[in-house]
């Protein structure tokens, strides 16, 4: 008798949830970037402009001169959030792949594809392979992506490395993205 009472209980806790987070989106709000490039490869730079009366709007400027042909990357999406004491120890995601095999076949990463299609649609990134010397940018508030529901909302740290593909797998640029997850209606 005492489960039988707990399931409508059990149901209508589930149904209250969907509600609050079927309408839920998660908004990006970014505090800092750090870059660290291998100039012999790439230049890449970081600029967050906030702007509006609270300051609290920002779009992020991002720009990497390539100064040699990629025909073989790799890049690796790692996403931390903070343990209890603040540290980002610990990954809650974490996946590196062949860049050029993504560029051909988009939904090998559903993630990457998610960031990169809104990334390509407010700037020049590279579309295949071989990724030829230029420079490549885009600016973006991160407004328009559609996250994942799985993420919490927390602080985090995205870290975004290239590296150039066999046999050296030398690092072309690192960068390390902090800022915050929010749940709005």
């Amino acid at each position: 008798m005492a489960g039988e009472s707990r399931f409508p209980l059990l149901v209508i806790g589930c149904w209250i949830l969907l509600g609050v987070y079927a309408d839920a989106k998660l908004l990006v709000y970014l505090s800092k970037v750090e870059v660290i490039n291998n100039y012999k490869f790439a230049n890449a730079t970081v600029n967050i402009r906030r702007f509006g009366p609270s300051l609290k709007n920002y779009v992020a400027d991002f720009h990497v001169e390539a100064f040699q042909t990629f025909t073989n990357a790799m890049v690796s999406t790692i996403y931390y959030v903070p343990n209890l004491a603040g540290k980002y120890d610990k990954a809650f995601y974490n996946r590196t792949i062949n860049f050029c095999t993504y560029l051909r076949q988009p939904n090998t990463d559903r993630i990457l594809k998610i960031v990169y299609e809104n990334l390509n649609r407010r700037g020049n990134l590279p579309k295949r392979c071989p990724i030829m010397v230029g420079t490549y940018a885009f600016n973006t508030s991160f407004d328009g992506l559609q996250l994942p529901g799985f993420l919490p909302e927390s602080n985090f740290r995205l870290d975004l490395n290239f590296h150039r593909g066999a046999p050296n797998y030398e690092r072309v640029f690192h960068g390390y993205w902090y800022g915050e997850l929010r749940r709005v209606s």
